[in-house]
């Protein structure tokens, strides 16, 4: 069935001897409502396909020769058939009422799935909230504690899916707990109606209508911040619990609608059901600090140093930053993160239509908004207040519809067809920007008002004594400190003060005020000594993104004998959006800041010469005076006042062209302008041409969906208008569409059952176009020669040196000469990334056949060395085959056996997107460019596995799995490109996983329900994420490869899950005192986590890890050689539910007020409070110390900084990240209202 997490009923009906009773009724009910009825066929099998998941009774109505049967409480799980145990009939004529049981949990899985599944009873009683944190309780599941990130079965975090109702979920997969049904979670074994994942898939089914109404309510609390009356929070307080401030409010109301009603009026079924929750999180600190906290600098410090962030420096030329010369004592520790808070919005919606008996319409959807600081670790010493904000709107919502018909004559061929038709809408937002300035992009940067006072200046001819004009000199730079960065104002407003009325040497120009650390427009303060951002240091960085994900999806099942086949389908279209302007944009732009840098440089630039050719002459004192103007270059001034743009090749930026406007001038005008003289909000995006703010590859944005202004744009990019096309200005537009990649699959499945043996056989095939242009050859921007042109042209056109190529060569080689410019020989060849030389030998280092001035391939036009859409072609799109086979042998009512073998392959995740800006300005970028041509990853996986029954009431699972994976996506070097080598990802790398899990499953039995598994693994492979590479690609080293453990390698790992509770009534079995039930609806929850230590690379030298751009490391042994301690993590719930009567009793009436409970619970994350080690620095293989500041080959630097007792205070406190460890103890108390 399609991705929509329904599941199947299937079972038999045998009469007291085992004999199969054939036609017999069996109605499916769920509530109130029968959901469908079949008959049971010759061999007294019945099915029921596509319901939603939840608990179900099953009844076979009384006949004259049976009463009547009936299972309650019988559980359907998603994505798998749920076999039924044998419902026998025996003619008994003393039975009236029936026969009624209660259904158990399965203790195997009759098909031979290793999928697992949490429970709704489960996911209430877990120590934790999210599916994410769920998912880490079964086997095979690796959750990285740092970052919360999961890998099943040794894929990367990126290679797994979340779905919600059968969405495929993009963003946040957080929803309230109480809206989910179950979790279903496929770690291996997918049927192919899942694609597009090569780890494991998730699948969380939502609660759904029923008919009558409930709901409940919901808070949580571990304690309450209050601010106090200082605004910064530094006599804020946290009364509770702890000292985190996490706080929550969730409320769940289900119901019907509408009634349908028989003819007496009375209500019967409902037509129209409604499910809606939603939840509120306020958190202080979502990621606190063991370890004794976090360092703030003490608020007495913080105001001096806003007051006097300066003192002159020992030249007299200059300043120091204040900061520099503070003391560890200046500073204090604080239990949570300063201005850390975030809020948490999430709700579900279900709308069920009974729109038939034999039909079903369903409308639901989900969000998740998160919203608040974006915390930054070397901003938070001095800077708490100047973080940024990072807000995502995540929703999604669907429409279902589900037919089916059931041929219940008898000795039909075909039992039943059962189709599914889904459409769902995706979309995500998300926004990071300073809340001070939004989307002011000029106030980020913006300190005061620079007015700069200029003369001539002259050069003197003593030969014709006369004094000749030479250009402008400044001669003092007037401030006036403004408000809207105050904390970046005092910086320059002390320099002046320091240096008031001696302008000489410190602010003649802006120039000698950043020389002396004081601040222009889009400068920020110095860090102190390279390992904290300073007092008042703005946040710098700006981004929009919006993704957009549209989906068809459907599939029919035709139940035919014992085989039941399904055919369905997915289309899927993307359409992702994003502008950024950030710590990603490297060079002039560097963030928002650096705006004024960019407006700076493109003001006046038509007006750097001057008018030679009309000099002004005049005397003074004798001496003969020649001045000139400036020379206008513009396109403007020579055309009446008209903007040329470049296309035709006008001088004149457009931002100045537009800032002369605005300021009431002509846009052809002489004057110089003087952009720091004027408010910030003068100023906008709209003034700047996409090629000024693209600034020659030193970005100042990154832009796709939109324009260079962040104004949103539609359709695709296309190569030849973003090299060709010109606005009404003369301007390039630059034009970037949407990323739209479209995906689409086709598949089919037939499990049937043959000599007590299930088979599920299935293929599917994936469809990936990335729907964009691609480069034709990735080591060439421009066009070549091949060997089969030059056969063609070489004794025509005179080039007898490249005639006679060898015969080995083929035409669609690539030829390589020994001069770009003036070929004259023949150096050797390249099929794709294959090189030869001239005798056409296979060579290992295309270095070889280098010219005398490098790589020199055989262009076509080496005069017009321009990037154009010449050198592009559109994504062939990739079509990949998938069989998925499994089987599941029964080996006793109590055993089985079972196997797969499963092809998967999803669409590539990083560097992908094509962005023209890459080769545009591939010359002058050094960072990685993404790979428009990657294509899909793929997996191969096979296990074994064994299901045994122990007793009555728990069993276990053993498998045994191997892995495969190929054409990973990988940082690699395109070495000897031309015009230059560059780096991007490419599918390089591959690896094996060999793991086998052992489970334990003991259902209910009297008080105690558990489940634990070992997992035992061995992942390795050639890069744990798609940068692993970086460190060898940066180093100029070839693309090696080598097998190496995963960093989420996790040889041993361990979870176990323990719940003990006492029943209620005649169901308690606990002590008492008395009368006094004294644990009576009380319960206790353990879930703990241990796994043996991830792997690092260890390295020989110590090297600088406090610094922001720390010293190149050595590899000391192998890859990923070295091993973090063992992991141990314990997550506690006690809960006690009291039930409670509503309403007024009546005297001598039968008690009819309404049943509710009360459930009171405590939580505690990491009740021991382990300090796990997540992260070490891999020179001493300790948490909090790098070594550096005891190396001896580093104290001279040491020694010679400006106060080296304070260097090593501020290198210490950074080097003892408390990120590097686990998080502490957390306790929260809750209170559940159920109804």
């Amino acid at each position: 069935m399609a991705q929509g997490g329904l599941g199947n009923i299937k079972g038999y009906v045998k009469d007291g001897d085992g004999n199969p009773l054939d036609y017999v009724t069996v109605i499916i009910k769920q509530g109130q409502t029968a959901k469908s009825n079949v008959l049971t066929d010759d061999e007294g099998m019945y099915e029921v396909r596509a319901l939603e998941p939840g608990r179900y009774t099953i009844v076979v109505p009384a006949t004259a020769d049976f009463p009547e049967y009936t299972i309650e409480d019988f559980s359907v799980k998603s994505d798998q058939t749920n076999y039924v145990p044998d419902i026998v009939l025996k003619a008994d004529a003393n039975e009236i009422t029936g026969v009624k049981i209660i259904a158990k949990e399965p203790l195997i899985d009759k098909g031979g799935s290793m999928k697992s599944t949490i429970s709704r009873e489960q996911v209430e009683n877990l120590a934790v909230r999210s599916p994410a944190e769920m998912v880490k309780t079964q086997a095979g599941v690796i959750e990285d504690e740092g970052t919360g990130e999961i890998s099943i079965r040794g894929s990367r975090p990126e290679d797994n899916y979340f779905y919600i109702d059968g969405v495929k979920v993009r963003g946040s997969s957080n929803i309230p707990k109480g809206a989910i049904e179950e979790i279903s979670v496929f770690v291996s074994g997918l049927p192919a109606a899942y694609g597009d994942a090569t780890g494991g898939v998730i699948s969380v089914t939502t609660r759904g209508p029923q008919g009558k109404f409930f709901g409940s309510v919901e808070g949580v609390t571990s304690g309450f911040y209050f601010k106090g009356k200082d605004k910064d929070g530094y006599d804020g307080k946290v009364i509770g619990l702890d000292k985190y401030g996490y706080n929550l409010v969730e409320g769940l109301l289900a119901g019907p609608l509408w009634m349908q009603k028989d003819s007496t009026g009375k209500k019967t079924k409902p037509r129209l059901g409604f499910l809606v929750t939603a939840m509120y999180n306020d958190i202080l600190d979502n990621r606190p600090m063991a370890n004794g906290g976090n360092y703030r600098v003490k608020k007495d410090v913080r105001d001096e140093l806003l007051a006097n962030p300066l003192r002159q420096d020992a030249t007299g030329q200059g300043s120091y930053p204040n900061a520099e010369f503070l003391r560890e004592s200046d500073f204090e520790r604080v239990k949570w993160r300063m201005n850390a808070r975030r809020r948490v919005i999430s709700g579900t919606a279900k709308l069920d239509v009974a729109t038939g008996p034999k039909t079903n319409l369903s409308f639901g959807g989900s969000m998740n908004y998160s919203g608040g600081s974006n915390y930054n670790y070397e901003n938070s010493l001095f800077n708490f207040n100047n973080f940024g904000v990072d807000n995502q709107l995540d929703w999604r919502v669907y429409g279902r519809f589900t037919q089916r018909f059931i041929n219940n004559s008898e000795n039909a061929k075909i039992r039943s067809f059962v189709y599914t038709l889904m459409v769902d809408y995706s979309q995500t937002k998300r926004e990071l920007y300073d809340p001070k300035h939004k989307y002011n992009l000029f106030n980020y940067g913006h300190v005061g008002t620079f007015i700069t006072e200029r003369e001539n200046s002259y050069e003197m001819n003593f030969a014709t004594q006369s004094a000749v004009h030479n250009g402008f000199r400044d001669v003092i730079v007037n401030f006036t400190p403004s408000s809207t960065n105050p904390e970046l104002a005092a910086y320059t407003q002390q320099y002046y003060n320091i240096y008031a009325g001696n302008p000489t040497g410190h602010y003649e120009n802006l120039y000698q005020i950043n020389l002396g650390n004081g601040l222009r427009n889009g400068d920020v303060p110095r860090a102190v000594y390279n390992t904290w951002f300073n007092i008042g240091a703005p946040y710098n960085g700006f981004a929009l993104q919006n993704n957009e994900q549209f989906r068809i999806s459907g599939s029919g099942t035709l139940t035919a004998g014992k085989h039941s086949i399904t055919l369905g389908f997915e289309f899927e279209q993307r359409f992702d959006r994003g502008w950024t302007n950030g710590y990603t944009q490297s060079g002039a732009g560097n963030g928002p800041v650096g705006i004024w840098t960019v407006a700076r440089q493109l003001a006046n630039f038509h007006l750097t010469e001057l008018d030679l050719n009309n000099p002004m002459i005049t005397v003074e004192n004798g001496i003969q005076i020649i001045n000139y103007n400036r020379l206008n270059s513009g396109h403007a001034y020579n055309n009446g006042g008209v903007y040329g743009g470049k296309k035709n090749g006008d001088e004149q930026s457009f931002f100045d062209y537009n800032l002369r406007k605005k300021l009431g001038m002509s846009g052809a005008s002489s004057n110089y302008v003087d952009i720091d003289a004027y408010d910030p909000n003068m100023y906008s995006l709209d003034m700047f041409s996409a090629d000024e703010l693209l600034n020659s590859g030193n970005s100042f944005v990154s832009y796709w969906g939109y324009d260079h202004t962040g104004k949103r744009v539609k359709g695709t990019t296309d190569i030849n208008r973003y090299f060709n096309e010109y606005d009404e200005n003369g301007n390039y537009t630059r034009f970037v569409g949407a990323f739209q990649p479209i995906y689409a699959s086709v598949y089919a499945m037939d499990k049937f059952e043959f000599k007590n043996m299930i088979f599920n056989l299935g293929v599917r095939v994936d469809v990936f176009d990335a729907n964009q242009p691609v480069l034709k050859d990735p080591y060439l921007l421009y066009g070549a020669y091949t060997a089969g042109e030059v056969r063609n042209m070489a004794s025509g056109a005179g080039y007898t040196w490249a005639e006679n190529l060898p015969t080995s060569v083929g035409d669609n080689y690539v030829v390589y000469v020994n001069d770009v410019n003036n070929p004259t020989a023949i150096n050797g060849f390249r099929n794709g990334d294959t090189w030869y030389n001239v005798n056409g030998d296979v060579v290992d280092d295309p270095k070889l056949i280098r010219g005398s001035a490098g790589i020199a391939p055989w262009l076509k036009d080496a005069n017009n060395q321009v990037v154009n859409a010449d050198a592009f072609t559109t994504y062939k799109p990739q079509i990949n085959v998938m069989p998925r086979i499994s089987f599941a042998f029964p080996i006793s009512e109590r055993a089985l056996f079972s196997a797969h073998y499963d092809i998967l392959t999803k669409r590539p995740t990083t560097g992908l997107r094509f962005d023209p800006v890459n080769y545009q300005f591939l010359e002058n970028r050094s960072a990685v460019i993404s790979n428009p041509n990657l294509k899909p990853e793929q997996t191969i996986d096979y296990e074994v596995g064994f299901q045994q029954a122990i007793g009555d009431n728990s069993s276990i699972k053993i498998a045994a799995y191997y892995r495969e994976q190929r054409n990973v996506v990988q940082l690699i070097n395109v070495q000897e490109a031309y015009p230059k080598t560059y780096r991007t990802y490419g599918n390089r790398d591959f690896g094996t996983v060999k793991g086998i899990i052992l489970s334990y499953d003991l259902r209910r039995i009297g008080n105690v329900r558990l489940s634990a598994n070992y997992t035992l693994q061995f992942a390795e492979g050639t890069g744990s994420d798609a940068t692993s590479a970086a460190g060898l690609i940066n180093a100029g080293q070839p693309n090696l490869r080598n097998i190496f453990p995963y960093d989420f390698d996790r040889r041993h790992s361990f979870a176990i899950n323990i719940d003990y509770r006492y029943g209620r009534a005649n169901d308690y079995n606990g002590p008492r005192i008395n009368d006094v039930k004294l644990f009576e609806g009380m319960g206790i929850n353990i879930l703990t986590n241990v796994y043996s230590g991830s792997p690092y690379s260890a390295q020989t030298n110590i090297t600088d890890e406090g610094h922001f751009n720390p010293q190149y490391a050595g590899l000391s042994g192998t890859l990923n050689g070295s091993r973090l301690p063992w992991t141990y993590r314990l997550d506690l719930q006690i809960d006690r539910v009291i039930p409670l009567k509503v309403g007024k009793k009546q005297e001598g009436q039968d008690d009819k007020r309404k049943q509710v409970y009360l459930q009171v619970y405590l939580r505690v994350t990491n009740l021991l409070n382990q300090m796990n080690i997540i992260n070490v620095y891999r020179a001493t293989g300790n948490w909090n110390d790098d070594g550096y500041l005891e190396a001896a080959q580093y104290q001279l630097a040491i020694q010679s900084q400006l106060d080296q007792a304070a260097y090593r205070d501020f290198y210490t406190m950074k080097i003892q990240n408390a990120s590097n460890i686990s998080m502490p103890r957390q306790i929260r108390l809750g209170v559940k209202f159920d109804f």
